[in-house]
């Protein structure tokens, strides 16, 4: 998961707007000035405590170089000591969010459904779904998710009466799809449109050759994806830097 992780902060700091790239052994940052105040974007992934801990200092830099007020550090639940470490460092734990993993094989094939949906290059509607979805300031992710694009990205999005209303975009690495910006806007919650496309996904993950998919929950969404097949690894913490 976490190797997927990386692919995704890999593509927006090297393709959003002005975005750049920090990459050490066993730790990926991205750089995104294009969407400051959003440490979803602005974040980084490490394999081994040490990393982090090596270079925080140079990574709180090089984003107040950049102008990004908000950035984060993904800390398995396990490292109990980097979060506390962090927290002196001037971290707050912003979200508590689960890691999930899904057995592509037992994926149900049995999709009957009248959803009106398609694989699209229209990442605009992806970042117009997710800032209405979570209450942000339209354009909020506009030029950010500009960077989803690519042989390994697949952009899903569901409509209602020909308007956007739900999406998903799967990024495969290696034989593991990770499944981000999964969003249905408000009008069109509670008719399992985000489900129903998510299923979608999986099975064309499925028969791209994928053996598994991985993504990042909230407390709150984990049962939705419980339901779809996905089991729990346990959690993260989100330590937020806010400059």
């Amino acid at each position: 998961m976490r190797r997927n992780m990386r692919a995704f902060y890999r593509l927006l700091g090297t393709r959003s707007p002005g975005g750049a790239l920090i990459e050490r052994d066993g730790l990926v940052a991205a750089i995104v000035p294009s969407c400051p105040d959003q440490s979803i974007v602005n974040g980084v992934v490490y394999e081994a405590p040490a990393a982090i801990e090596a270079c925080r200092d140079e990574l709180e830099a090089a984003y107040g170089r950049a102008g990004v007020r908000r950035w984060r550090v993904w800390v398995p639940e396990a490292d109990r000591e980097i979060g506390d470490w962090l927290k002196q460092c001037g971290h707050r734990l912003s979200g508590s969010p689960r890691a999930m993993k899904c057995e592509l094989g037992d994926v149900d094939v049995d999709v009957a459904d009248g959803l009106d949906w398609d694989v699209t290059a229209d990442v605009a509607s992806v970042a117009r779904l997710n800032e209405d979805a979570y209450g942000l300031p339209p354009g909020e992710f506009a030029d950010a998710l500009t960077a989803l694009t690519g042989d390994a990205v697949r952009v899903y999005l569901a409509r209602e009466h020909g308007e956007a209303a739900a999406c998903v975009v799967a990024i495969d690495e290696d034989a593991d799809c990770g499944m981000y910006a999964v969003a249905t806007r408000p009008a069109s919650r509670r008719r399992g449109l985000a489900s129903t496309l998510m299923r979608r996904a999986l099975i064309d993950a499925r028969d791209r050759g994928c053996t598994t998919s991985t993504l990042q929950s909230s407390q709150a969404g984990a049962g939705v994806y419980a339901r779809l097949g996905y089991q729990d690894l346990g959690g993260f913490g989100t330590w937020e830097r806010t400059l």
